[in-house]
């Protein structure tokens, strides 16, 4: 699988999320607006709900849950955490911006502590916009070492549980495929996101046990009844199964 993206959005909306983004001098957000829908979102240019999509690797089918990132917005990070079975952090490594979101105060920590206390195990730390920094192996480095160091003693994650690598969404590098520029491959050899993430194990489910769902979202319907969200914590669900509301 090595593509310039995994044919989940079409050029065509691609094309029209760039027309209108340029027209508001964010065309770099093109991309954010793929799952950044609301006009508000896009105004900020921050994500403030949880964005939901879906993509296939070579062997799993996996469902994308975006949580927002800004600290206004925490209890919707932690009601997409909380769904997940693992976790993608995605770090700044342009000068100054990754030291802003580690250091105290900023999010990346506070993130990283949620994600863990809500049960996710295993983490793909993404080292995004590496492009800015010339690819450089020492800054990809320094910012992967005091992250692990943080993760592994503070954050409570395992070592083994912990995967590193570099990319860059806005130029696609090492995305779903190995690394295209010379600067990059001449130091990195590891996985790319996608192959990263294909490599995560399925978290054990407990199909034996009691029905049993954690209710994120209720959505009312136009005609009666309602419809309700979340993630099934233990037993499963068959069409016509009659299940008790607590």
């Amino acid at each position: 699988m090595c593509s310039s993206d995994l044919g989940n959005v079409s050029q065509k909306v691609m094309h029209k999320h760039e027309k209108e983004s340029k027209k508001v001098g964010k065309q770099s957000f093109m991309y954010a607006w793929v799952l950044d829908e609301t006009d508000e979102e896009r105004e900020r240019g921050i994500t403030m709900d949880v964005g939901q999509n879906k993509f296939e690797t070579d062997k799993k089918l996996i469902t994308l849950l975006d949580a927002p990132g800004h600290r206004d917005f925490i209890p919707n990070m932690i009601s997409g955490a909380y769904q997940a079975d693992v976790a993608v952090m995605v770090v700044n490594a342009t000068t100054g911006e990754f030291e802003a979101g580690f250091e105290a105060g900023g999010q990346t920590r506070e993130h990283a502590l949620l994600v863990r206390s809500l049960g996710v195990s295993q983490l793909v730390v993404a080292v995004n916009k590496l492009d800015t920094v010339d690819w450089a192996k020492d800054r990809f480095d320094t910012i992967a070492a005091k992250l692990r160091l943080f993760l592994t003693k503070q954050a409570g994650f395992r070592e083994a549980d912990l995967t590193f690598l570099p990319c860059s969404g806005l130029t696609g590098e090492n995305l779903t495929c190995a690394p295209t520029a010379a600067a990059l491959a001449a130091w990195y050899s590891g996985p790319s996101l996608v192959a990263a993430i294909d490599s995560l194990r399925p978290p054990d489910r407990a199909m034996e046990r009691p029905f049993r769902l954690s209710i994120a979202d209720i959505y009312k319907g136009q005609a009666a009844g309602f419809s309700v969200a979340g993630r099934i914590e233990s037993g499963f669900l068959t069409m016509g199964d009659k299940v008790l509301v607590s």
